[in-house]
């Protein structure tokens, strides 16, 4: 199958082609087309790819990380229709914007017991549709629309092994006007995020420091051997200030992978255009602390081991990448925009139905096999359920006495009036129960928990105990029950302790009233103490029990 990975930058147009079967591939061809300024990269790409000897049979190109969004996800689930509706489930509460205004793709990165790793890609519709039109207006039709993060995961896993995976690695592709700087960890793309700063920045830099013009600024930056009398420390002295802003947010991103992955960047590889200055990585390794090198796409993939140039190898990262995205396994997992209502439509196929009269044959057979066993099946369920209406009806003329045959087959069509039906006759029962049962709130279940709840030691007259309502006015279990509770006691602690005692327990009352009494000739004094409250409803679940 014959793939290619097209890279639409701003300076140029990068395109790598590879050829694959059976889970090997071999490169087959890589080009760079020049953009020169005021023509368009999608319409020099779409001239590129008519001009081909043969059509690509699978075409891959990517979003930018400033268009989209992505994120990972764990998520406790095996099963593929589960993970596809938690994803859109996660997505709701953390998007931006409506999920009916998303178009996304999930991949699962990796499953342990019942937790999936899933890697999620999020855009608008309205900015991934102008993209696609705009690329289908110049006779580009890609068969996969990804990221190009998920680009650089897949060229990351294919050049480091997996021993070198085990603490993050920072990729920065530096193109002519914008920088990507991607985070990957144990297979993992963690972060992918782009800046507007690039290799045009350099040149307007060294042009102000040299006193040049644009072109002959490029010049320089491309070789500076011809700076080299002048200048002989090179470029990088002279663009300081322009490299400031890449130092500075290759620590921010350190910072950002601490956050992410608990981990430091064990190392960055740098890529693109923007990185074949002479001296940057050692550069950078000086400013950040932070091992850097150049990475070298092709020369890595490369099953035959040839060695390709260092400017192919650092310009065709991204599009090796896209390219190497369907290769193997990966094809299988690829981030993929072009699903849904954005899916490619495959027209002008012929179908030879010669070729496929066998298999009509196969198919049909199975069919009547099918359609046979459905309709004994249809027969052996229509006598069951003929059973099981039966039993019903029987069941509800048990419950509900005599009922019509208008009303048995009204309840057999129409489960929820046989639902209304039986709550009524429920709930009249529970009435009737209520009516004839023993009262919840008599008084004498509340004196007995009263006397069993005083202890032996506690003598004391019960002068008045009353429970209840009035006698002039009526039964109302809504409302609560009034009490009252006198007594009398030689010992004034007494009553405190019972206070103690039943108040919590038995009573919603205040504190009681006390009053001492006049005592007879050679009697001991004697204590009158009154409560009035209302009986707690946990009283009337204890004396029912």
């Amino acid at each position: 199958m014959r793939i290619v990975g097209l890279d639409l930058g701003a300076s140029a147009v990068k395109i790598v082609e590879i050829d694959s079967a059976f889970g090997r591939y071999e490169i087959h061809d890589h080009r760079e087309i020049p953009v020169q300024p005021g023509e368009d990269p999608v319409v020099l790409a779409g001239l590129a790819l008519q001009s081909m000897p043969q059509p690509p049979q699978k075409l891959v190109v990517a979003l930018r990380s400033s268009k989209l969004t992505t994120r990972n996800l764990q998520l406790p689930t095996r099963d593929r229709k589960a993970i596809r509706s938690a994803v859109a489930f996660e997505l709701e509460d953390e998007l931006p914007f409506s999920i009916d205004d998303a178009v996304m793709d999930s991949a699962i990165l990796a499953q342990v017991g019942q937790v999936s790793q899933v890697h999620v890609a999020t855009t608008l519709k309205k900015v991934f549709a102008p993209e696609l039109v705009r690329l289908q207006q110049a006779g580009i039709d890609p068969d996969i629309i990804t990221t190009d993060a998920w680009a650089l995961r897949t060229l990351v896993n294919r050049v480091l092994k997996t021993d070198e995976q085990e603490k993050p690695v920072m990729v920065a592709h530096i193109g002519e006007q914008s920088t990507l700087f991607y985070i990957h960890w144990r297979g993992f793309p963690m972060l992918g995020r782009e800046i507007q700063w690039g290799g045009r920045d350099i040149t307007e830099e060294l042009a102000r420091t040299l006193g040049v013009d644009f072109a002959q600024a490029e010049a320089y930056k491309c070789n500076p051997t011809l700076i080299q009398d002048s200048h002989p420390d090179g470029v990088i002295p002279l663009v300081g200030n322009a490299l400031e802003s890449i130092r500075r947010e290759l620590r921010h991103m350190d910072l950002v992978c601490k956050g992410i992955c608990h981990e430091p960047i064990q190392k960055v590889l740098i890529s693109g255009g923007g990185s074949l200055i002479a001296g940057l990585p050692e550069w950078l390794e000086a400013q950040t602390r932070l091992p850097a090198q150049r990475l070298r796409s092709l020369s890595s993939l490369s099953p035959s081991g040839v060695n390709y140039a260092t400017t192919a190898d650092l310009k065709m990262s991204l599009a090796a990448g896209l390219a190497m995205s369907l290769v193997g396994n990966d094809r299988n997992l690829v981030v993929n925009f072009r699903k849904g209502d954005f899916s490619k439509n495959d027209r002008g196929l012929e179908i030879n139905f010669q070729n496929l009269k066998a298999p009509l044959i196969a198919a049909g057979v199975t069919a009547s096999i099918f359609f046979a066993s459905m309709a004994v099946q249809s027969g052996v369920y229509g006598r069951r359920l003929e059973d099981r209406d039966a039993q019903l009806k029987k069941a509800m003329g048990g419950f509900f006495g005599t009922v019509s045959q208008s009303a048995l087959r009204t309840y057999l069509s129409s489960p929820g009036t046989l639902k209304n039906s039986l709550q009524k006759e429920l709930e009249k029962n529970r009435e009737l129960a209520k009516a004839f049962g023993p009262n919840p709130n008599s008084p004498l279940l509340f004196l007995k928990s009263l006397s069993e709840s005083v202890p032996k030691d506690i003598v004391v007259d019960v002068m008045n105990f009353q429970l209840g309502s009035a006698p002039d006015s009526g039964f109302d279990p809504k409302k609560d029950s009034s009490f009252t509770l006198t007594i009398i006691s030689q010992d004034p602690k007494a009553a405190e302790r019972i206070s103690s005692i039943i108040v919590p327990k038995l009573l919603e009352s205040g504190k009681p009233s006390t009053e001492e009494l006049p005592a007879a000739v050679g009697k001991p004094k004697r204590y009158k103490t009154t409560w009035t409250g209302k009986a707690t409803a946990r009283t009337s679940q204890e004396g029912a029990s």
